[in-house]
């Protein structure tokens, strides 16, 4: 039932905005993504090329020469159902989004039964079944303080859970499939290690494995930290047993051996190709250790609450219990928050799951505080409880609800009515090897000078047409800001054409798409600055194709030798 509401709830937005579509021309198509639309239009990238019968991927977001051996298990799947079916790529992605989250959630409730076990002597048989749901409603709800007012404003700049999706469960849920079937197989391998040190049988760890197979491929980031996560558990245990735990290595060693298979193929792809190296340096650094707290707010509290029962019972082992349970717990929850400050330049992504174990620490404190509380008063508690820890998630998803754009980011929810049929020309009769170009609208900047602001359409091209840009993505495009000024600065009066013509060459673009046509999409000096550009004055080395233009769109195809 509670996986059913999270997975309804977080469906709500898209829906309230699908019924927006068509109210104004800013509103002119939907595409189905909300919150840090540009990673959405990465991953609609992937799986367009999979449909169209790829079987392994490029970065379509720059021009630049590749080797094309990336691969993702998860959206080559989605991909082909999708090449295979007919049935749009979108669809198939909101599909794999709520698949995902009913598994993850699945793999929480099967986690909590295993931290509260109604057999240990700490927790009273009837009591174990009311903490272990406790627990699961806080890792499917909880959030942080990033909804009190003057925190919130703050942006990028505040608590992770008004920015970091991966950093909070319903979010993940929320947004990104990704994320969710992520964090759903970082749980199937700790779980079935966990389930492998209670039995004597390794197929356990077998599953363990699979999961780290895929795992390794789809989000290699989580590998480095459940191997964190699991080696500080080790180590935990030789020095509570005095001795190495035997089954407990080789059970991880079984494990580890897939897990490493696939990591070490990502490993030799970032070697050998230089985009997806480029891709992984881009900086996507930790915030300072205030924000993060900030971003699991009262959890913080309830965890160590929930965690004081383990302090008090020191004599019990690290396996079997309710004990052991919250053991791990803790050393995950400190391990998983400590390595996303690794000194690498991917960091943040390695907050990935922390959320969980801080959670379920969160649910045992929530627990213990109103054991003695009477029946009336106790559930309504712990439904006040748990709506004040989602206050963020709430404000977060109010926020998506119509908004053309978030925070300081360039790409629209939404496109022009003519955006999208341009795009739909250039799939219908352009190849899908030739580079394409739509150029980006322009604004002021602080410093007054002309900058780009709004690079939707480029951001869109390769995900709904098949065809590569030369610039597109903030972190896909090698030094996108560099590559994008470009742009700007091909529409600029004062440019000789021999500089153009020299760019088109070099990025080898044969068609440019012009968006910024409206009036409602550009202030006077802009309108002054394009009226005397390549778009308006048409040199004779672009050629308008006249079938493919409309109110909202230009197209130019190079006729330049």
């Amino acid at each position: 039932m509670v996986t059913a509401i999270v997975l309804v709830v977080s469906t709500l937005p898209y829906l309230f905005d699908r019924w927006l579509q068509g109210a104004s021309p800013l509103y002119g198509w939907y595409s189905w993504f909300a919150f840090n639309v540009t990673d959405n239009c990465v991953y609609l990238a992937w799986m367009r090329q999979y449909a169209d019968g790829a079987w392994f991927q490029r970065n379509l977001f720059t021009s630049e020469p590749q080797s094309g051996h990336m691969l993702n298990l998860f959206f080559l799947a989605l991909g082909k159902i999708g090449g295979w079916t007919g049935l749009p790529l979108t669809l198939l992605y909101h599909v794999a989004r709520l698949a995902a989250g009913a598994a993850f959630l699945t793999m929480v409730w099967r986690l909590a039964g295993m931290v509260f076990d109604a057999r240990d002597r700490a927790v009273r048989p009837e009591g174990a079944d009311t903490a272990r749901r406790i627990a699961f409603l806080t890792v499917a709800f909880g959030s942080g303080l990033g909804w009190v007012p003057g925190l919130w404003e703050r942006g990028f700049a505040g608590p992770v859970d008004t920015w970091q999706p991966e950093a909070v469960s319903f979010l993940s849920i929320y947004l990104f499939p990704l994320f969710t079937v992520s964090l759903a197989l970082m749980l199937g391998i700790l779980v079935n290690l966990l389930e492998a040190e209670r039995t004597s049988s390794r197929w356990p760890a077998v599953r363990a494995g699979l999961c780290g197979f895929v795992l390794g491929n789809i989000h290699t980031y989580d590998v480095v930290t459940l191997t964190v996560i699991w080696l500080c558990y080790l180590a935990a245990r030789a020095v509570r047993d005095r001795g190495l735990p035997r089954k407990a290595i080789g059970d991880a060693l079984i494990a580890g051996a897939p897990t490493a298979l696939s990591t070490g193929y990502m490993l030799w792809v970032f070697r050998t190709e230089t985009v997806f190296a480029q891709r992984v340096a881009v900086p996507t650094l930790s915030p300072d250790l205030r924000w993060v707290l900030l971003g699991f707010g009262l959890m913080t509290p309830l965890a160590l609450v929930g965690a004081w029962g383990l302090v008090r019972r020191r004599t019990e082992p690290l396996t079997g219990t309710v004990g052991s349970g919250l053991a791990f717990l803790v050393i995950w929850a400190v391990a998983n928050v400590a390595v996303a400050y690794l000194p690498v330049s991917f960091q943040r992504k390695m907050l990935m799951g922390a959320h969980v174990p801080i959670a379920l620490l969160a649910g045992a404190g929530l627990w213990r505080l109103t054991q003695g509380l009477a029946r009336p008063v106790r559930p309504a508690i712990l439904v006040a409880a748990v709506a004040a820890l989602s206050l963020t998630n709430v404000r977060f998803m109010l926020r998506d609800r119509g908004s053309l754009r978030h925070g300081g980011e360039t790409v629209r929810a939404f496109m022009l009515p003519g955006e999208r049929a341009a795009l739909d020309w250039v799939r219908r009769n352009v190849e899908r090897d030739v580079i394409i170009q739509p150029l980006p609208w322009i604004a002021a900047g602080e410093d007054g000078r002309l900058v780009f602001a709004d690079t939707t359409l480029a951001c869109f091209a390769p995900g709904l047409t098949g065809n590569a840009v030369h610039a597109g993505h903030w972190g896909e495009t090698p030094s996108f800001g560099a590559t994008m000024g470009e742009w700007v600065r091909f529409l600029s009066p004062g440019v000789e054409d021999a500089q153009r013509l020299e760019m088109l060459r070099r990025t080898g673009v044969r068609y440019l798409l012009f968006g910024q046509k409206r009036p409602e999409t550009r202030d006077e000096r802009a309108s002054a600055f394009l009226a005397r550009s390549p778009v308006a004055v048409v040199p004779s080395y672009l050629r308008r194709v006249d079938e493919a233009c409309n109110e909202d769109v230009d197209v130019f195809e190079v006729e330049a030798p």
